[in-house]
């Protein structure tokens, strides 16, 4: 994964809303609890284009888009045990209609430690966003961020199959 720049991306961004919660801002109490393979919502595999936003970003800063040909839901399974593997905790999924929530609390050696919170709303098999909220500290120094990320299926695969 890392080697693909949608991948880069999508393990930033997750790690910064892990931090905070990559893929869920709030689980409410009475949500229902999913995990494993149920823990993500189906989506259509194909070409994506996936374009994230920093919240209080200075005017002048632009949004980081990229695509890739991949299965979002078997790439957010693939994200998450990497970042199991690099000292990330996920709280179990809430599911209620067609939002998710998750919250990641990290523990990155040489990095920091955040605790991420993302809500991830299921627009159609082919679309979705995810808003995603951290806090925590990063090389030794305080950081707060909040970012959306945009995802969009643009099309079939045209060089070669999903990831």
């Amino acid at each position: 994964m890392p080697r693909h720049p949608s991948r880069l991306l999508w393990i930033a961004a997750t790690a910064l809303l892990l931090a905070g919660n990559p893929y869920g801002l709030a689980t409410a109490a009475d949500s229902p609890r999913v995990t494993g393979a149920s823990s993500f919502p189906k989506f259509k595999a194909g070409e994506w284009e996936f374009t994230r936003r920093a919240a209080n970003a200075p005017p002048n800063a632009q949004n980081l888009s990229v695509k890739e040909c991949l299965d979002p839901a078997k790439s957010m399974q693939e994200q998450n045990a990497m970042l199991e593997q690099a000292g990330c905790r996920f709280d179990p999924t809430g599911a209620s209609g067609n939002t998710y929530t998750f919250v990641a609390q990290c523990d990155i050696p040489n990095v920091g430690k955040t605790t991420s919170r993302s809500v991830l709303t299921r627009e159609s098999d082919s679309a979705y966003t995810v808003s995603v909220e951290s806090e925590g500290e990063m090389n030794g120094k305080p950081m707060k961020t909040s970012e959306t990320l945009i995802a969009r299926r643009v099309g079939n695969c045209t060089r070669k199959k999903p990831k």
